[in-house]
């Protein structure tokens, strides 16, 4: 069920509905499978700028070929004409540019209540602030 929602704001309670358990049961695997390293919580920029913003985590399966897997998408064709095809590659893109950076660096995202929305946040260790929109050709 995540890969269905990759990229997307986690909504634990609406997972736990569906699956038939608590939300804090849901969050307790999210949090296993985050330790794993199979999936990325992205949290939500919380910069001070006098505006509501979203404060819920977006979340990612890791691995691009884990996520097309799990998705029945076999083929590039298939996935060419899949809806998660742009999600797909935003996570691969923030995979690879997190793998390149210092561990030090603080990846978030940024999104206003109304949608505005930058999809990669960085905050390095020297307090400079990236922002990063990932677009598919």
């Amino acid at each position: 069920m995540l890969a269905h929602g990759q990229g997307g704001l986690l909504n634990a309670s609406g997972l736990g509905r569906a699956l038939a358990i608590s939300t804090q049961t849901v969050l307790r695997y999210i949090d296993l499978l985050a330790n794993l390293l199979l999936v990325r919580r992205l949290q939500p920029s919380h910069a001070n700028l006098g505006k509501r913003l979203v404060k819920t985590p977006k979340v990612y399966v890791r691995d691009s070929g884990l996520l097309h897997a799990l998705l029945n998408i076999e083929s590039l064709d298939r996935l060419a004409g899949h809806p998660v095809i742009g999600v797909s590659w935003e996570g691969f893109v923030l995979e690879n540019l997190l793998a390149a950076l210092s561990w030090r660096t603080q990846p978030l995202f940024y999104r206003t209540a109304v949608g505005a929305e930058i999809d990669l946040v960085l905050e390095r260790p020297n307090g400079e602030r990236w922002a990063i929109e990932i677009k598919g050709v």
